[in-house]
């Protein structure tokens, strides 16, 4: 997946007929790997496998599939899709003035019914 930005959410849907080895890295970590570097995702499955997760930072993002340690050939089928999160809406005029004022606010609702 290319240029996926920072909070993108990527939700992965597998289907084997076998055991597989699951991982979803960024690009920067496979031509730079660092030992204290992990992978976004990393699991196992059987059959059927689905995990979600939110893009820590801008990278293109591989999904890795190993059937290293099978003596046999699996049928894999593998559905991937990104969607960037919506921005949160900038806060109201009342949410600003509670966040700059939080006093003068609780104790106006105190008095009120």
């Amino acid at each position: 997946m290319r240029s996926l930005p920072a909070g993108a959410v990527v939700a992965v849907r597998i289907v084997t007929s076998g055991r597989l080895l699951v991982a979803l890295v960024g690009a920067k970590q496979l031509k730079e790997p660092r030992a204290s570097s992990k992978p976004v995702f990393r699991g196992a499955v059987q059959d059927k496998l689905s995990f979600r997760v939110v893009i820590p930072e801008a990278d293109d993002y591989v999904l890795v599939l190993s059937n290293r340690a099978g003596k046999e050939t699996l049928k894999v089928e593998a559905e991937i899709r990104a969607v960037r999160r919506r921005p949160k809406p900038p806060p109201g005029p009342s949410e600003t003035r509670a966040a700059l004022h939080p006093g003068r606010n609780a104790v106006a609702r105190v008095g009120q019914r």
